[in-house]
């Protein structure tokens, strides 16, 4: 029997060599939304940059916010890139996250990072001419561009009655489809959007006409957050350490490749980030010559003040109850 015993446990130590192995070389699964400031963690992939550093990385397209944050609370994701708002609904929703770094950018001379943005086909010319008519503006429900668009109007007089001058979608890729079909007459809207709706159209459609109300200049702008569920951060901090590496070597790289390049370089990168299942192919090289790609902002920590500012409106809101610890919801350690 105590032979019997030895062997047994001499096979189930070899069954779990590959797992122990497997969990060794985990895969960091991330989901990105579609904004300028995940790029370079796409292109950090597109160019082998996490490989270079020892890290395995899946990278899951979810357009959707709702089902990205779903994503991430179930353990389908381990990491994603999200905006404030987002990261504060999941920690209040009781999930065990850690907010690891902003993530930032600086429009390029003469171009926008985000517009509240109409068609002249609506007549609308200016903020104050929105908010006369009574039009709906697009923006994404609970949000850091609701927020945006909240002090924007504040600004501008509308201190009450927001809430059902606002549809509120899940995701600016279905903002950009329904501004795209005159379905909606105004909305909150970031580039490349933008530049791509005013440029394509179908053969023989009409284009459209987009007027600019606001780059959102009046109020400051908010980064993007990388979040990790902090179990992962705690059982993988050295494949965590290796992603910043990667992600950091890749801004500077961005940073200092001439426009054109990177454009070819990332064609298959930056189209499936923003326009999930399109073709790049298929994509006109007018569309391609207006995307102005920005400067980008070294992992850096985030600003406490925006965060209780953000968190404060939330409540305010009623999208939360409690305020969050900045303390005990950011983790600065991996900052390089």
């Amino acid at each position: 029997m105590a032979l019997i015993r030895r062997a047994a446990s001499l096979l189930l130590i070899i069954s779990l060599l590959p797992a122990i192995g497997l969990a060794d070389e985990a895969t960091l699964r991330i989901s990105l939304p579609p904004v300028y400031e995940a790029l370079p963690i796409a292109f950090a992939q597109e160019w082998g940059l996490f490989a270079d550093a020892g890290v395995s990385v899946e990278i899951i397209g979810i357009t959707d916010d709702q089902e990205r944050s779903t994503a991430l609370m179930t353990g389908n994701l381990d990491a994603v890139m999200e905006d404030m708002t987002r990261a504060i609904l999941d920690d209040a929703g009781g999930w065990d996250v850690v907010i690891t770094s902003a993530a930032a950018s600086r429009p390029q001379t003469g171009s926008i990072s985000l517009g509240l943005v109409t068609t002249e086909s609506f007549g609308i010319d200016s903020i104050d001419a929105l908010i006369s008519s009574g039009q709906p503006i697009g923006t994404t429900y609970r949000s850091d561009y609701e927020y945006l668009l909240d002090e924007l109007l504040a600004a501008h007089g509308l201190t009450d009655g927001w809430m059902n001058r606002y549809m509120y979608f899940n995701g600016v890729l279905q903002i950009a489809v329904w501004f795209g079909a005159r379905s909606i007459p105004a909305a909150v809207l970031p580039e490349p959007y933008i530049s791509y709706l005013a440029t394509y159209h179908p053969a023989n459609g009409e284009p459209i006409y987009i007027v600019t109300l606001s780059d959102f200049s009046e109020v400051d702008p908010l980064p993007s957050f990388v979040i990790f569920q902090r179990r992962f951060v705690a059982d993988h901090p050295d494949i965590v350490a290796a992603f910043y590496s990667a992600y950091t070597e890749a801004i500077e790289r961005i940073n200092e490749t001439p426009r054109d390049k990177l454009i070819e370089e990332g064609l298959d990168v930056v189209i499936p980030l923003f326009f999930e299942g399109a073709n790049p192919a298929s994509i006109p090289q007018e569309v391609l010559d207006a995307i102005v790609i920005p400067t980008f902002n070294r992992p850096e920590e985030p600003l406490r003040g925006q965060f209780n500012d953000v968190a404060a409106w939330m409540k305010s809101k009623g999208y939360i109850i409690d305020l969050p610890s900045y303390e005990d919801l950011v983790d600065l350690r991996f900052i390089p």
